[in-house]
């Protein structure tokens, strides 16, 4: 569990770090320019910096739930079973679900963020059976 623990917050602060390369990347010296200076005004973002952004807007708010489910699961024990498989699911689907806000194709983000709601019940199922 606290290897699944670790790799969470290992991708948090991977995707901390995406929305401001991908403004960097698309505005290339101006970018520098920028975040050299007072930054009094902000740059609109790009449209997948905006979607990079908001997946990490998303990621805060599961955090708030997955941090204190795995910490209990922790404390229990629970380092196999239903509490395991359910954190994996979580990464596995937070994971997927960078890529699938980004690129936008259909209904992929709304199903891959609800994996990772399944995989956060399973934890809480897990704590709640002990």
């Amino acid at each position: 569990m606290v290897t699944l623990i670790l790799g969470t917050l290992l991708l948090y602060l991977i995707q901390t770090y995406l929305p401001p390369m991908i403004m960097s990347r698309a505005l290339g010296p101006n970018a520098l320019r920028h975040a050299g200076g007072p930054r009094d005004e902000p740059l609109p973002p790009t449209v997948n910096a905006g979607r990079a952004k908001r997946a990490l807007e998303n990621m805060n708010e599961a955090m708030l739930v997955f941090i204190p489910l795995s910490l209990l699961a922790v404390h229990f024990g629970l380092n196999d079973g239903l509490a395991w498989a359910g954190a994996a699911l979580f990464l596995a689907a937070r994971i997927a679900y960078i890529p699938a806000y980004i690129t936008a194709i259909g209904l992929t983000r709304s199903i891959v963020w609800t994996l990772g709601h399944v995989g956060l019940a399973m934890m809480a199922v897990a704590i709640l059976l002990i």
